[in-house]
């Protein structure tokens, strides 16, 4: 990181080691202090029991379609039922917005932060947000502010927005089969992080125009309480239709380009070649030094921090979930990789944060243009030294029983 900043000589070294200071004190409490995870793991469970009631609504609706019988080797379709959980959560998050609580634990936490590491109220501010409401949402809670940024304030921004996880996609992760516990402690572990990242590629070199008194946040939403449960699930149908359009032409053209990787191979002599392998050999390195030492497992983590880079933490999520059914990953890989998967830091995120942010702030959409792929490499190394840290800290990791189970089945005969 310190190879890539901006300027060497400016980095504020009292904000990155204090940034770094409470990641690492964060990660102490809730992974090994008894009483700390204990808090964490009924906080996953409450989380967990929360979305399982998105199935009562998606079953009334689709039927069988989402509570499928259990054929053997005959998938659920995943559109009409993990993704149905997009459209319950985002309901559940804008009723929280109605009643001001998420403005109150944003305040909370943002202020806490700009006193423990001595970051901006706005940049402080941000990384909560987005832990909280995804990296779509959160640019709406300071779109009043957005064009005053300076330039090290609007790469944390973007920092911030590459390395966070929402709660409406952290609904779908978990249907693939990542463990709930590891999500939120990978979401709000990043938050520190992303601004120790973001200040040592990008240190502050201009007077900050934001004070505390100029920001404000309202407490909800001039609509009742009925219209802002309605229109939120309205509102989350075309993205639940683009991410699954989305997956369709993804998981396809990654299937052509293997066809052509192997093809290729076969022609030169080589059999086996795949384009999830060059993912894996390009990502080696980094997946090693993360704390994945066993050769097989580590191309196999390389291979999902690959895919999420180059294509989207969906499909990663998705083959993570699969390798985990095949009981091909060690419980210290799948920590790992489900820490470094948590995020939306790949290529496919550049266009959201220029067409989102840029929005907001049409006259810093050619600088946002700049600092895209910089701000994507520190929003990389962010999830990736959270997956470090957490790889260190859990002696004991588990692969969660919901992506291992085998329930029973029956055959249809033929």
């Amino acid at each position: 990181m310190i190879v890539l900043s901006n300027n060497r000589r400016k980095i504020n070294w009292n904000i990155v080691v204090n940034a770094l200071i409470m990641h690492y004190l964060m990660a102490l409490i809730i992974i090994k202090w008894p009483l700390g995870r204990w808090f964490f793991q009924q906080v996953s469970n409450l989380v967990v029991g929360l979305l399982d009631f998105a199935q009562v609504g998606a079953q009334f609706v689709y039927g069988f379609i989402a509570e499928p019988p259990k054929i053997c080797n005959l998938s659920s379709v995943f559109i009409f039922t993990s993704l149905q959980t997009l459209i319950y959560f985002a309901a559940v998050v804008a009723i929280l917005f109605h009643f001001g609580i998420i403005q109150v634990a944003l305040a909370k936490a943002s202020f806490f932060m700009k006193l423990l590491i001595g970051t901006t109220t706005i940049e402080s501010l941000y990384v909560w947000a987005c832990a909280f409401l995804g990296m779509s949402e959160a640019p709406l809670v300071i779109a009043p502010y957005m064009s005053k940024l300076t330039d090290s304030e609007l790469f944390a921004v973007l920092t911030s927005g590459f390395s966070c996880t929402g709660g409406t996609v952290f609904a779908a992760y978990m249907q693939l089969g990542a463990c709930p516990e590891y999500l939120l402690t990978a979401s709000i572990l990043s938050a520190p992080l992303s601004l120790a990242c973001s200040k040592m590629m990008f240190p502050e070199e201009d007077i900050p125009q934001m004070k505390d008194e100029d920001l404000h946040l309202e407490h909800g939403e001039k609509k009742t309480f009925f219209d802002t449960i309605c229109s939120a699930g309205v509102a989350m149908v075309p993205s639940v239709f683009a991410i699954g359009a989305s997956l369709v032409v993804v998981i396809s053209l990654l299937a052509l380009l293997d066809a052509v990787m192997e093809y290729l191979g076969v022609l030169i002599g080589f059999e086996g070649w795949t384009f999830q392998m060059l993912f894996g050999y390009a990502f080696f390195p980094l997946a090693y030094m993360m704390g994945v030492t066993d050769v097989e497992q580590t191309l196999k983590v390389a291979q999902l921090m690959g895919t999420k880079t180059a294509v989207n933490e969906f499909v990663a999520y998705k083959n993570l979930g699969e390798l985990q059914k095949t009981n091909e990953l060690h419980p210290k890989s799948v920590l790992i990789a489900t820490y470094a998967l948590c995020g939306f830091s790949n290529f496919g995120s550049t266009g959201i944060q220029i067409e989102i942010i840029g929005g907001l702030a049409p006259l810093r959409k050619s600088r946002i243009s700049q600092f895209i792929l910089l701000s994507l490499c520190a929003g990389s190394i962010s999830c990736f030294l959270n997956a470090a840290v957490a790889g260190i800290l859990v002696t004991t990791p588990t692969i969660c029983s919901s992506a291992n189970s085998n329930s029973t089945c029956f055959t249809i005969p033929s």
